[in-house]
């Protein structure tokens, strides 16, 4: 059995529903998937979907936010006076396209300009008092901050007090009080009156440089998509129109920077989406600040000097591979510090001074993907003798609430529902931790339930069809709050499954409905779950639809994004160097006949686990309450074990089947070899054999352990015994039968047990384990 990772949510369609989606289809001439998608999403009338597939609407009025006329009359008397305005941005992929709008949009109209982008670990996020009081001095007479500003207090007070007005452009939170500025310009702004509440920073520098402009300055449209995606607000009702009209832009973008960079990383501009946004663009950009400096962003997105731009793309792809380099060690780093635990916590704290604090984020995601548990990574600042980090939390947890539970121990903390950051005094820290995980006692049921995944509907693998996926593209651009479809396939025969890449990461399995064709499943950081798949029994995946190019060649597939199999497994770990895969089993139930393994290892399981000697009376009462089993050494109650799998509620074995000594690759010993072995030691019963067996077994040509085991034979049998280090030949009254001994008994069983776990094929020894018997 393979379970699902997450709690599958489909909607199931009523008759009716499926004959509207049916009529609709038909009256619009679409895909009727895809009216499908769009009934399931709310698009449930014909006025809905008309209005949806009609010619997009114009932008809204820029007019309508608070503050905005107050903000344009400022900005052109400062242009009017010649006045230097300063934009102050921020240090992500919406802040570096905020400023560069921004930033250019004044200088096209003739202001004298700068910019300034803060360093996130020497400025901080937001208006900085030094930095602003710097600016002042060197004559900034008016500050425009960009995707910041809201909660600026301090520094904007400064300002406006010496005589210096600033104009805030944000779409943060909103706090119950706002700084006292010239202007704050906000989709969401209390006294406002603007209809879309979500635009990013780069949509309201947008559109402050429309009402600045009098009309939508399509220039800066490229920009707007790449800071609206890169910052995941949501891609509906006017951020979708800037993102459609901005990813048309980025296929013909005038901006020498963005030719040259994605000429450098062979991006194909005829196809450029969402996802090239998401996935090339952004994480470079959004790697300037993680890693230090986010200047060379704005200098790429607005410089004309094809010298300059090559520098600071070498710049930036340098950095990007330091952030990712930095991102795969931490991660290392987390996975083994979690795997010396017996368990995890329901809350992970982790910490470490060799950490960089601008990438834990993004670790602290992979951490709640992979364990599904609130994850807090922080860095330790030794020199100032504080922590810093940030925190990520699954659904059903709100971290912003967590950490306020435990204020009292934090230095500074700030975030939301999913996502945090904060700083603890290191004489504070234990506290706070300790405090962190009392607090999480009672979250248990939602850290063992598993995270929803919403699924569209399913379909049938016959409709994993080239033009059934280029008909879901009328659908794009895809993101948050307008998720790309999820598919679930059910019942589905796995015809190969194989690992990819270089570090074996990626799942591929060919899959097939028992027809001629086939198609690609591709399960990317997925590739462990190779070792849990029986390839002999259908499984049900919930999958996105994609195109694979390959050679010029476009073939449909499938991205996996969860499955479940629910037939009986067995996991082949006779092959298994690794002491944490063995030993890391939940809900297991370890079963050996050497009680050496049980008194040595019962403390490396997990708490879930228990083990047991297969002579247990209580085995198959333990195994009534365990999904797995672990066969832990070459057991010779096969048939006892089989029938405990039969009465319990086991699912999956996971064989191991350690053999210290290899009775069967040592053989059964004949008659001759006894032989052999008895008139030797009756010919030299002076000569001392006590730790020269080895050696007696070599010149004998006999097997170390077969002759190990001979030896036991003569010894229970009275044939020989031990006195000191002399083994002597006894007188014998009676034939002797040798094979017939309990020693050569049990080791004619041992011999049967390593023929049938160790050397037949995993799916017979799993045919045997979990097949019904025949009446």
């Amino acid at each position: 059995m393979f379970k699902s990772t997450y709690d599958w949510q489909v909607t199931n369609l009523t008759d009716e529903d499926l004959a509207n989606i049916s009529h609709f289809a038909d009256e619009l001439e679409q895909n009727q998937l895809v009216i499908k998608i769009l009934y399931l999403r709310g698009y449930s009338t014909l006025d809905k979907l008309n209005a949806l597939f009609s010619e997009q609407s114009e932008l809204n009025d820029p007019f309508l936010m608070h503050d905005m006329k107050k903000m344009i009359n400022r900005l052109q008397t400062a242009v009017e006076n010649n006045e230097h305005i300063l934009v102050y941005g921020d240090y992500d992929a919406d802040g570096i396209t905020s400023t560069s709008i921004m930033y250019e949009a004044l200088e096209m109209i003739g202001a004298q300009v700068t910019y300034y982008v803060p360093n996130r670990f020497e400025d901080g996020y937001g208006p900085n008092l030094d930095i602003y009081k710097y600016f002042i001095n060197q004559g900034i007479q008016l500050i425009v901050t960009v995707d910041n500003g809201v909660a600026g207090f301090e520094a904007i007070e400064y300002a406006m007090d010496e005589g210096v007005d600033v104009l805030v452009t944000d779409h943060h939170e909103i706090q119950e009080t706002l700084p006292k500025a010239y202007s704050i310009v906000h989709p969401r702004h209390p006294e406002g009156n603007y209809p879309f509440g979500e635009l990013a920073g780069a949509g309201v520098a947008f559109k402050v440089v429309q009402a600045l402009l009098g009309e939508v300055p399509i220039e800066f449209l490229d920009l707007a998509a790449i800071g609206t995606v890169a910052d995941l607000v949501s891609l509906t009702g006017e951020n979708r129109q800037l993102v459609t009209a901005g990813l048309q832009q980025l296929q013909h973008t005038e901006r020498l920077g963005l030719q040259m960079f994605f000429e450098k990383e062979h991006v194909d501009t005829t196809s450029i989406n969402e996802e090239t946004i998401g996935f090339v663009i952004a994480p470079r950009l959004n790697a300037l600040g993680r890693m230090g400096d986010p200047t060379p962003g704005v200098k790429l997105l607005t410089s004309f000097d094809s010298d300059e731009i090559m520098n600071y793309l070498e710049l930036i792809e340098e950095t990007n591979n330091l952030r990712k380099a930095e991102v795969e060690r931490i991660s290392n780093d987390v996975d083994q510090k979690l795997q010396s635990l017996q368990d995890i916590p329901p809350i992970i704290v982790l910490s470490d001074s060799n950490w960089h604090q601008g990438v834990l984020g993004i670790v602290a995601s992979r951490v709640v993907e992979k364990y599904h548990r609130p994850t807090i990574l922080l860095a330790k600042l030794e020199a100032e003798s504080v922590y810093k980090g940030s925190a990520r939390s699954i659904t059903g947890i709100d971290m912003f609430a967590l950490l306020t539970e435990v204020k009292q121990y934090a230095k500074a903390f700030g975030g939301h529902e999913m996502a945090a950051g904060m700083t603890i005094t290191e004489d504070q820290y234990s506290q706070w931790a300790d405090h962190l995980l009392n607090v999480m006692s009672s979250y248990e049921s939602i850290i063992n339930a598993k995270e929803p995944l919403e699924v569209t509907t399913e379909i049938n693998l016959d409709q994993v069809s080239l033009t059934q996926i280029k008909a879901l593209k009328t659908l794009q651009p895809f993101g948050t709050d307008w998720a790309k479809p999820r598919f679930l396939l059910k019942n589905i025969d796995i015809q190969s499954a194989r690992r990819l890449g270089k570090d074996k990461q990626t799942l591929k399995l060919m899959l097939t409905n028992n027809q001629e064709d086939s198609v690609a499943a591709i399960g990317f950081k997925k590739g462990e779950w190779m070792d849990q798949l029986s390839t002999d029994a259908p499984i049900d995946l919930v999958v996105e639809l994609s195109i694979n190019h390959w050679n010029g060649v476009d073939t449909p597939q499938v991205i996996i994004q969860d499955i479940l199999q629910v037939a009986p497994a067995l996991y082949d770990l006779r092959q298994s160097t690794s002491r944490q895969r063995i030993f890391s089993i939940e809900n297991a139930l370890y079963v050996c006949d050497n009680p050496q393994y049980l008194e040595a290892y019962t403390r490396e399981i997990p708490s879930s686990s228990e083990w047991r000697l297969t002579s247990d009376a209580e085995l198959e009462s333990v195994a009534a309450t365990k999904e797995n089993l672990v066969i832990f050494d070459c057991i010779l109650a096969i048939d006892k074990i089989k029938q405990v799998i039969k009465n319990s509620a086991v699912a999956n074995i996971y064989l191991f089947a350690y053999t210290a000594h290899s009775a069967y690759l040592s053989g059964m010993p004949t008659r001759e070899d006894f032989a052999k072995l008895f008139k030797y030691l009756n010919s030299h019963p002076d000569i001392p054999l006590k730790g020269q067996e080895a050696k007696l077994a070599k010149f004998l040509n006999l097997p170390p352990y077969r002759f190990q085991k001979m030896m036991q034979t003569f010894v229970e049998l009275g044939i020989v015994k031990w006195e000191n280090n002399h083994c002597l030949i006894q007188p014998i009254s009676e034939k002797k039968d040798l094979l017939a001994s309990d020693t050569m008994k049990k080791f004619h069983s041992q011999i049967t047990a390593e023929r049938f776990l160790l050397y037949n094929d995993s799916e017979e020894i799993k045919e045997y384990f979990f097949q019904e018997e025949k009446s």
